[in-house]
Parts: C-alpha cells; sequence; structure tokens
C-alpha cells in the first residue's frame, strides 16, 4: 500500500469514526482517486487537443494526396485503356469492312 492509499484509508478511518459509515462513503466518493496533481487540467487537455488536431492535419493531407494521386493513376489508365480498346475495334472494322 503506498502513502496515499494509506493517507486515504487513514482519512476514511476518521471520518467513519465522527460521521459514520455512510457519511464517510458518501465523502470519500467525492474525492478523485489519485493525487489532484495527477488530474489533468483544461489546459493539459487543450495542449493535447491542439497537438493531436495538429497531427491528424498532417495525416489527412498526406492521405488525401495519396487519394488524389491513386485517382490520377486510375484515369490515365482508363484513358489508356479506353483508346487502345478503341484502336483495337476500329482496326477490326476497318479488317471486316
Amino acid at each position: 500500500m503506498n502513502s496515499d492509499d494509506r493517507n486515504r484509508l487513514n482519512l476514511y478511518q476518521k471520518l467513519e469514526a465522527k460521521l459514520g459509515t455512510e457519511e464517510a462513503d458518501t465523502l470519500m466518493a467525492h474525492l478523485p482517486p489519485v493525487t489532484w496533481n495527477q488530474l489533468a487540467s483544461k489546459s493539459d487537455l487543450e495542449q493535447v487537443r491542439t497537438s493531436l488536431s495538429a497531427e491528424m492535419n498532417v495525416g489527412f493531407a498526406h492521405l488525401r494526396a495519396e487519394m488524389i494521386e491513386g485517382v490520377n493513376r486510375q484515369i490515365k489508365w482508363l484513358v489508356t485503356f479506353a483508346a487502345a480498346w478503341t484502336s483495337l475495334l476500329l482496326g477490326a472494322m476497318q479488317l471486316l469492312g
């Protein structure tokens, strides 16, 4: 048991002795399960949000670039395929005609 747990247990026992079990339980339920310096502040959360937002923007920009590149490759392939197919059909029609 670390010192924080011992301190919490000691506090609970004193509260229980003075106020009773139900009241001690109620008060202890309102205390954070960790020390106050371990809780995240609004500024901590804002820093995480800002950092995560920046990372996501970079990731989405990279994904967008990859998607555009992929679509462009597909369009080039389809145009080439269509031109080749058209050439083959026109050649076949000339041979048959």
